[in-house]
């Protein structure tokens, strides 16, 4: 991503965690990005009051913001606009080519922060870090081509994945690098069919240097869609373009996959992705809570490690509920907000405790209304605002994505889901009594 792209992913960021409205539009607004080199991000400002006033009120908040985007730590510095000089051709045109990476990594469908430098490597995911890694060095050779990676789900695939994309377009900015899902190739083809435009669809996917596929277990059962990536498939290998798979199988396990696909499948590299280790857990604790600019001491790193091992994506998710319980009560996170957090999310069966039920119980009884006016469609504000404190108690307190809080609360859209925590993240900052009251409906649920 280049300054631009990062300092605007970053407003959203420090528009939350500013209270006051006209705070932002007076100080933070017209804010220009300057440059970023190492940890040390520049911003220009207009006047020197603007230049203190950010510097005493929200240089903490802009950072933390900005290190959310970038995944490392970053210092601000503050310069006035007319003390800035235009940096000389050279560097403009330098500029220029990382715009044009970061263009192709957009084009790409690529996530620019699954890279190699912030992946975790431990036992369970070494030698695939290496073949990830020689792949993205030599694309196309015979001996990783295709690779596929599989094993459970939340262990990393994707981001591997994803991280040989990124390493190719650094090193050869005009390679055509192409990361899609199985669902995605799909339903891409469904439309190209509906349209009458196989020609466009069959341009984009086989006129590519790298061909990412994720969950490519998605085609089975639909043999219009793995006749089509057969024939794509052939013509990538046929002329040396690199082919990545992911799947929750190795191959011969894709029972209702064709058996020339699988074949294919195996002609490279098959490499196994498995749990992390106690060590690595904690290696991956550590890098997500300082991409979060929170400090998590070795205490309770341990503490989660030791109790969440089936996979990357639950373990940081347990971390950020962690660090989300502690915001919620104003405090450190220390053990006692880890035990409750993890107790909450995660009991010694290993199922979730707190469900979508539950709130619904607790909400309903704490605001004296029932549960079916809660799941219905009114819109009336002593039923709409607990409806929504219970989308973001779900959200908050589960593992359930959007989606499947929408369908718990009433068969609803996922945005409005999405709304409507968002609206409870913003008042609880300013209203007291929003926070005691859901102080209060968490330690209900807890105890029921």
């Amino acid at each position: 991503m280049d300054i631009k792209q990062i300092w605007s992913a970053s407003l959203s960021y420090i528009q939350n965690d500013i209270n006051s409205v006209v705070g932002y539009n007076t100080y933070i607004k017209d804010i220009t990005p300057i440059s970023y080199e190492g940890e040390n991000f520049v911003i220009g400002v207009s006047t020197s009051i603007c230049k203190t006033m950010i510097d005493l009120r929200y240089t903490d908040i802009i950072e933390k913001s900005i290190s959310k985007i970038t995944a490392s730590p970053v210092k601000l510095k503050i310069i006035l606009k007319n003390e800035y000089k235009e940096p000389e051709k050279k560097e403009i045109h330098e500029e220029k080519e990382e715009k044009s990476v970061s263009s192709n990594i957009i084009k790409s469908n690529l996530n620019p922060r699954y890279t190699f430098d912030n992946f975790v490597v431990g036992s369970s995911n070494e030698y695939a870090t290496a073949i990830a890694m020689s792949t993205a060095k030599y694309p196309g050779q015979e001996k990783n081509n295709p690779l596929f990676l599989y094993g459970n789900s939340g262990l990393g695939k994707t981001h591997l994945m994803q991280a040989i994309g990124n390493e190719i377009l650094k090193n050869s900015p005009h390679m055509k690098v192409v990361y899609v899902t199985s669902e995605r190739f799909t339903n891409e083809m469904i439309e190209s069919l509906h349209v009458k435009d196989m020609g466009s669809f069959r341009q984009l996917y086989r006129n590519v240097d790298v061909l990412l596929i994720d969950d490519i277990q998605f085609i089975e059962n639909k043999q219009g869609i793995q006749e089509e990536f057969f024939h794509t498939f052939n013509d990538l290998y046929l002329n040396n373009k690199q082919i990545v798979l992911t799947s929750d199988r190795m191959p011969k396990d894709l029972v209702t996959i064709e058996e020339r696909l699988k074949t294919r499948f195996e002609w490279g590299l098959n490499i196994d992705i498995i749990s992390p280790d106690y060590e690595t857990r904690v290696a991956i604790l550590k890098k997500k809570a300082e991409s979060q600019n929170v400090y998590i001491s070795e205490e309770v790193l341990s503490y989660i490690a030791e109790r969440i091992d089936s996979n990357v994506r639950e373990l940081e998710g347990a971390l950020l509920k962690i660090i989300s319980y502690a915001g919620i009560k104003n405090s450190e996170v220390n053990m006692e907000i880890a035990e409750i957090a993890i107790k909450s999310i995660l009991p010694d069966d290993g199922i979730i405790k707190i469900t979508p039920n539950k709130i619904i119980e607790s909400v309903s009884s704490y605001y004296n209304i029932s549960e079916d006016e809660l799941l219905g469609k009114s819109k009336q504000k002593n039923i709409a605002f607990p409806r929504q404190i219970a989308m973001y108690l779900c959200k908050t307190l589960t593992n359930l994505n959007f989606v499947m809080i929408a369908k718990a609360l009433g068969n609803r859209d996922r945005t409005t889901v999405m709304y409507g925590v968002d609206k409870i993240m913003e008042t609880i900052k300013v209203d007291s009594g929003l926070k005691a009251d859901i102080d209060a409906i968490i330690k209900d649920i807890n105890s029921l």
